[in-house]
């Protein structure tokens, strides 16, 4: 099986994910590719493709990735904002069903909290001006991420994968 790991990573937190995901392959037949310098998808049986959430969903460079998967089977890693709970985990999943390959099977969603620049904090308060306390709130919890434990659970989903397909 070739994989590919393709991501897209703004302020270095997917780009953290992706490195260690890929690290974590038991295989030679692999690939990594930041879509912000290389455009070429290469073809591959198991894409795995990170990104950073904005708004609900993916960018459009990332639904781009999507739209040239034409099967294969195909996980997401992604960080955002906000505190990963099961119930946004959903969320998510659903927004993102729109994006996704018409083709291919769908392995699951890895979701990581990553810390938010301050750029990004001021235009999420001003969205949001009445959730500013519980903002800050959840943007100090999320300084640390992606931290340790985030990493070593992006590779175990990255082998639970791999385990899955049989290679």
């Amino acid at each position: 099986m070739k994989y590919a790991v393709i991501y897209q990573s703004k302020s270095g937190n997917t780009r953290l994910i992706a490195e260690k995901i890929y690290g974590a392959l038991n295989t030679e037949d692999k690939t990594i590719v930041d879509i912000d310098t290389e455009q070429d998808i290469p073809a591959a049986d198991v894409y795995l493709i990170g990104f950073g959430i904005h708004g609900y969903s993916c960018s459009m460079d990332i639904s781009d990735v999507f739209e040239q998967i034409t099967g294969g089977k195909y996980a997401v890693f992604v960080t955002c904002g906000y505190v990963p709970t099961e119930q946004y985990k959903e969320k998510l999943e659903k927004n993102l069903e729109v994006w996704y390959p018409d083709e291919g099977e769908y392995l699951g969603m890895f979701l990581c909290q990553g810390n938010v620049e301050s750029d990004r904090r001021k235009i999420m308060i001003s969205q949001m001006p009445s959730k500013e306390k519980e903002m800050q709130q959840m943007f100090r919890l999320g300084n640390t991420h992606p931290d340790e434990e985030d990493l070593e659970n992006a590779v175990d989903f990255a082998i639970k994968i791999q385990a899955e397909i049989g290679n």
